[in-house]
């Protein structure tokens, strides 16, 4: 499941239209590195068109992930401070709405309920992406393989929080909302 979707699931129409004004539109070429293993980032970004190969720096051809329209990246890094641990480079030409950590950080100091709202998302996010690994770990420690068919799909054995499930709609039309706008300035 996009990481996204669940973000903004959680938030609500007026946290939208905070990103959609304070976010700044980029675009990337194939190639480009948006995230470089080791170095501090300073931003969360919506990929909103194209896909990132997730890799290391010490060997790039070595795909451990792609990210596609509807990922958020950068989160790890906003919360915990040490710089990734990955590198993500545009695999075809990307759009991203990047919000800087600065903006960020003013917007959840002085706005409680969106600090809440924001928290739990991302804490939604990584709990997803914790069950995630240890299925896959589980399947690999007890198959000894991995199951490429079942390794493609996404979450597909993942139960998410009702809450969160009945959000998917409002938030599948929240990102195209986002993208709309983002990819007008």
């Amino acid at each position: 499941m996009r990481n996204s979707l669940v973000i903004l699931g959680i938030l609500e129409d007026q946290d939208i239209e905070w990103f959609t004004r304070i976010g700044q539109k980029s675009v990337l070429s194939t190639g480009d590195i948006l995230i470089e293993e080791g170095n501090p980032i300073e931003s969360l970004w919506f990929v909103l068109e194209g896909s990132l190969s997730v890799t290391t720096i010490k060997d790039t051809s070595i795909k451990l992930a792609t990210t596609y329209p509807g990922e958020i990246v950068g989160e790890v890094s906003f919360l915990d401070s040490r710089p990734p641990s990955v590198t993500l480079i545009a695999a075809e030409r990307t759009t991203l709405l990047e919000i800087t950590r600065k903006e960020l950080q003013i917007k959840l100091q002085n706005d409680f309920s969106f600090a809440s709202r924001f928290y739990r998302a991302i804490g939604v996010c990584v709990a997803q992406r914790l069950i995630h690994l240890t299925q896959t770990t589980l399947t690999i420690s007890t198959l000894g393989v991995v199951d490429k068919d079942t390794e493609q799909e996404e979450d597909t054995g993942t139960v998410l929080d009702p809450d969160v499930l009945e959000a998917m709609s409002l938030a599948s039309r929240r990102f195209e909302y986002l993208v709309e706008r983002a990819t007008k300035n």
